[in-house]
């Protein structure tokens, strides 16, 4: 199984990041990743289930999950929902930190539910309003959901081995982050494995144990993502496309394009055409 690390970018003017989850229509499924951030989805309609731990959570209307940091998870949304989403910088808990820079939540129901979900309801509303003084109203209340989270949820023991994955991770995050804002350079095991000052071999095994991937193909899989975002958007051919996101060639392309999405770029295109209405 490969897992993916997310970056995650604050609101402009926030020290998070909300949004409406992705997968709002139904037949939507996350494959598993993680991040740096906690992160909170809190269901208004429908439903959701979630995988932590190969652990199942379904989520139905009024019930929210906090995701941990570094906490590998998948979402599946077969159905319609409306699902707010909360991600929060890691760094807004560092005054209470476990110890070794570690936060970890609950995933259990708690008794301060009900009032949770009202104030990410309310947060919601006041940003899509943006009346007059919302950034100050919304700030207000992203402190009362900071206050509930680690008055009522945050768990003060945690195992070793919690710890021990979670600092693994953080380093594993550093890392795909940079390697994600290079990928157009030459992302060799060797290269990156000295910028951060790991012997090839240490880093590799690190990406094989924690993200289930090896560093050639997780390095293929952020070009692919970026080529496929240049292939729908019709700016480049697909030549193109293949050079400026870091592959040899359009046939390098073609090959890992089809054996990761089922089908050759050209054929991608073409059904991004079809949708549009194109001839």
């Amino acid at each position: 199984m490969q897992f993916s690390h997310e970056l995650i970018v604050p609101e402009p003017g926030f020290p998070f990041k909300l949004f409406i989850f992705e997968g709002r229509n139904g037949d939507y499924r996350r494959d598993k990743h993680w991040h740096r951030s906690a992160e909170i989805f809190a269901v208004c309609s429908g439903e959701l289930e979630f995988y932590i731990d190969n652990r199942l959570w379904h989520l139905t209307e009024g019930e929210f999950l906090i995701v941990n940091s570094n906490e590998v998870h998948s979402v599946d949304s077969p159905l319609p929902n409306e699902t707010i989403v909360l991600q929060i910088p890691l760094e807004m808990f560092e005054d209470y930190f476990t110890g070794e820079q570690f936060i970890w939540f609950t995933h259990e129901p708690g008794k301060r539910d009900e009032r949770f979900m009202e104030l990410m309801r309310e947060l919601y509303q006041i940003y899509e309003e943006k009346a007059c003084g919302y950034d100050m109203k919304m700030m207000s209340i992203f402190y009362d959901i900071l206050y509930y989270l680690v008055r009522d949820y945050r768990l003060t023991e945690t195992g070793q081995d919690s710890v021990r994955k979670n600092k693994t991770l953080d380093r594993l995050s550093r890392i795909t982050s940079y390697m994600k804002e290079n990928y157009r350079n030459n992302l060799s095991l060797e290269n990156v494995a000295g910028e951060f000052g790991y012997s090839p071999t240490y880093l590799s095994r690190m990406f094989q144990k924690y993200a289930g991937i090896t560093f050639k193909d997780h390095v293929q899989n952020i070009r692919l993502e970026h080529a496929a975002k240049d292939i729908e958007n019709g700016g480049y051919s697909i030549t193109e496309a293949a050079i400026r996101n870091g592959f040899s060639g359009s046939k390098a392309l073609a090959r890992a394009f089809r054996k990761k999405y089922g089908m050759l770029p050209s054929e991608y295109r073409a059904e991004i055409e079809r949708k549009n209405g194109k001839r």
